[in-house]
Formats: C-alpha cells, structure tokens, sequence
C-alpha cells in the first residue's frame, strides 16, 4: 500500500506544484497590471482566472482527501499532504539503509568464512 500511496501523492504534489505556479503567475500579472491603467474587460479576465485558481486549490485537496490515506492509515488524520509525502520518503530511505547494512554485513560474513572460518578475523 505505501509505494500505490506514494505514487498518488507524487501526482497529487506534483498538481498542487502547478497551481501555486499558475497562482504566483497571476498575482505577478496582477501586480504589474497595477501600475497601468487598464481596460474593465481586462480586469473582469484576471478576477475570472483568480476564481478558477481557487477552484483548482479546492480540487487538489478533494484529490488528497480521495486517496483515502485517512481509512488506511487512521493516525495520519488531519496531516497535511507533505508530511505524509516526507514520512513516506523516511520510511524508504530507511529501508533502503537497512537492506544495503544487511548486504554489509552478509559481506563481512563471507570474508571471514573465506579466511579460515568465522571465528578467524582476516
């Protein structure tokens, strides 16, 4: 479950990524709009877009809230999506650690078995 998990909220991430991109592109035209004057049309564009932006923001946190991480892992209940994308990237990396501090020591093992038994250091 934890790397189906990862994935969604790599998509997810990724998603509200691209929103805060489009939301700092509209306020940069919204500050540079400022200093002109502009036509009524224009301005009716950008309060238009703004609410659409908003909209998106509401459906990448549906999108979260979908993935049901609540029902499947219930003490995660009320943690923002970050975190629980961070937890999970700790919790591969210290997999990871742990498998590559196995092979180490199977190594290890082998080496003194080669040189004349295992009690034997080389």
């Amino acid at each position: 479950a934890p790397a189906h998990l990862k994935k969604e909220l790599d998509s997810v991430l990724s998603f509200q990524g691209q929103t805060e991109a489009i939301d700092y592109a509209i306020h940069s035209f919204q500050v540079e709009l400022s200093k002109v004057d502009v036509p009524k049309e224009l301005l009716k564009l950008l309060s238009n877009l703004q609410q659409m932006q908003e909209e998106f923001k509401e459906q990448s946190e549906a999108l979260y809230s979908l993935l049901n991480v609540h029902d499947s892992f219930f003490k995660l209940v009320g943690v923002d999506l970050e975190f629980v994308w961070t937890l999970l990237m700790a919790r591969d990396l210290k997999m990871n650690i742990c498998k590559q501090a196995i092979g180490s020591f199977l190594e290890w093992d082998k080496l003194d078995q080669a040189a004349g038994g295992q009690e034997q250091n080389l």
